[in-house]
């Protein structure tokens, strides 16, 4: 049976009879540490549960990272979050360097750096040693790679720093960044086991490194082929190095899909529930990665902010998809989902049933049953048409649309992906674990870095790896490939998982793509005829929403540049 790697958030009982006979932590030596091996992994253990993993579940202010994307809008609208990130006005002053979209984790670093020095002084053995500092490296790697992407160059400490050293760092170049991270998983790939026993199963081993360094080496390449280099190099990566990238990622990604111990997730024939499933059943053999929950005991509360109004004790649903969103799903003809007829009175279940699996397994729509019943969310009725009054007080309303003091979808549209099928769940209740890697990605991930490598041999292993991701979602083989092609197929497959915003940013479409009007589905009933009609409206009230190109890359937040004047700030925010 596979093995999976778990990222755990509670620390992990290490050789307690070790432990127990010693003196209380805050007595215990620096050589006391380092000579032994159960507290070496005890430390270790808090570096792994300390490390930001900026699952996409968690947000600021009722402003999931989905939701300053085209996937969705929050049901709050008086975010400052949604305001700031949508509405074009991020600047130093306004970010919030601490949450999922920002990120600033020197602290981080510095206790990964002290962690290096310190075990090397230690009398523990070789071989332990050489692995404990193989898996914190890859900690590093993957702070600083998260770090590339939200700030382009960022400062490289690669050793503690100490307070009579000079603390005013300057920026490294973006591309000095990536190669850091490139260097430090090719030194430990071959050092990191390829799986691990039992007690272990939540380390790192060899095919995590290698699935961070196929999504870091897309990420450098898309930026030199599709970026520009600015402030001499601290954005930015030459385009002279596109396609060395490309081929960094593609071999990386063709290592884990030729080697490594998983597959694709097909545990059931009904390709809605396997879909559905690949993201609660646990220890399933597509997850490489994943940050591990217990549910009832270190938990989240995933149900309670997205489940519909009415199936949870809480008020909003966070997460309310666009019809941008909706409209990208394919029907299972694989004719595109935007061929879809909202000018017409026709009951949503029919209007929607021809949709892809996939589709079925992520979105809630009017009329779609979830659990043990029907949601409903048309916002009013009439009794023949639109020039009747409508009736649209909370008794002639859905029962899962705003029918509650703030509202619960914002678009006509709820989750279904990620969500346990059960009423009643309550905050920090939920237990499913956010999968880091899957096979799934790393396929979309070969998929690129094949295309645009080039050559008919290499664009024909483009296409077999997408229509395996297409195959396994139950829309039909394409027979052709191009970009447009994979970008869909990542925003489909990879959808609400937290890829959208870097994707999109690196690819440098986010000025057309998060730009502009986005927009809910008002369906009303008609009694009548018993069916439903449609009106298309502006999700954001009368907002239109902004990307600049200054956005491709985040500000540094204003008090960091008060703290260190060496710290230059992106193009475009001064």
């Amino acid at each position: 049976m596979k093995k999976i790697i778990i990222l755990c958030i509670v620390l992990v009982s290490i050789a307690c009879e070790k432990v127990v006979d010693k003196q209380p932590l805050d007595m215990i030596s620096d050589s006391q540490v380092w000579d032994d091996q159960a507290l070496v992994d005890a430390h270790l253990n808090y570096l792994y549960n300390a490390t930001p993993v900026y699952v996409p579940w968690e947000y600021q202010q009722h402003a999931p990272l989905v939701t300053l994307t085209d996937e969705a809008r929050t049901c709050i609208g008086w975010s400052d979050v949604l305001v700031t990130f949508t509405l074009g006005i991020l600047n130093p002053a306004n970010c919030d360097d601490n949450n999922y979209l920002s990120s600033w984790p020197y602290e981080r670093i510095r206790e990964y750096n002290d962690f290096l020095q310190k075990i090397e002084t230690g009398n523990v053995s070789d071989e332990f040693k050489q692995k404990r500092v193989a898996e914190v490296r890859f900690l590093r790697a993957w702070v600083y790679f998260n770090m590339a992407i939200r700030y382009g160059g960022v400062p490289l400490i690669t050793e503690p720093q100490e307070l009579d050293d000079d603390l005013y760092v300057f920026r490294n170049k973006e591309d000095e960044i990536y190669e850091f991270v490139r260097t430090e998983l090719d030194e430990i790939i071959d050092i990191l086991p390829a799986s691990n026993p039992a007690a272990d199963q939540w380390r790192v081993n060899k095919y995590v490194a290698l699935a961070l360094k196929s999504r870091a080496m897309l990420h450098a390449a898309s930026i030199a082929k599709y970026g520009e280099v600015k402030l001499d190099g601290i954005v930015g990566v030459p385009s002279s190095k596109a396609q060395f990238y490309f081929q960094e990622s593609y071999d990386a990604s063709k290592a884990i899909l030729e080697s490594g111990p998983y597959a694709l997730y097909r545990k059931y024939t009904d390709k809605v529930k396997n879909y559905q499933y690949l993201f609660l059943e646990e220890n399933n053999n597509e997850i490489i990665f994943c940050k591990k929950y217990v549910e009832f005991d270190k938990g989240h509360s995933l149900d309670t902010d997205w489940q519909p109004i009415l199936y949870k004790a809480t008020i909003a649903s966070i997460v309310n998809p666009t019809i941008e969103m909706v409209d990208e799903y394919e029907f299972i003809d694989g004719t595109p989902g935007s061929a879809i007829n909202y000018n017409q009175e026709i009951h949503t279940g029919v209007l929607y049933r021809n949709k892809e699996p996939r589709f079925h397994a992520t979105i809630l729509f009017n009329r779609a049953f979830w659990v043990d019943d029907t949601i409903s969310t048309h916002y009013f009725t009439v009794q023949n048409s639109l020039a009747d009054p409508r009736k649209n007080t909370a008794a002639f309303r859905g029962k899962h649309v705003n029918d509650r003091e703030a509202g619960a979808t914002q678009t006509g549209f709820l989750i279904k992906k990620f969500l346990n099928e059960r009423r009643g769940m309550v905050p920090g209740d939920s237990g499913q674990d956010f999968i880091i890697f899957r096979l799934g990605e790393i396929y979309l991930n070969l998929a690129e870095a094949a295309f645009q490598l080039g050559g008919a041999e290499k664009e024909l292993e483009a296409l077999n790896a997408l229509n395996e991701i297409r195959d396994r979602g139950g829309v039909p083989d394409r027979t052709e490939i191009t970009m447009d092609h994979i970008k869909h197929e990542r925003k489909i497959e990879l959808a609400f998982e937290g890829f959208r915003m870097w994707d999109a940013r690196r690819w440098r479409d986010a000025v057309t793509e998060f730009s502009g009007v986005f927009h809910k589905m008002t369906a009303y009933y008609i009694t009548s005829k018993a069916t439903y009609g449609y009106i298309i409206e502006n999700c954001q009230g009368s907002a239109v929403r902004v990307f600049q190109e200054a956005h491709y890359y985040n500000p540094i937040a204003q008090e960091r540049i008060f703290e260190n004047p060496n710290l230059v700030q992106n193009p475009g925010y001064n």
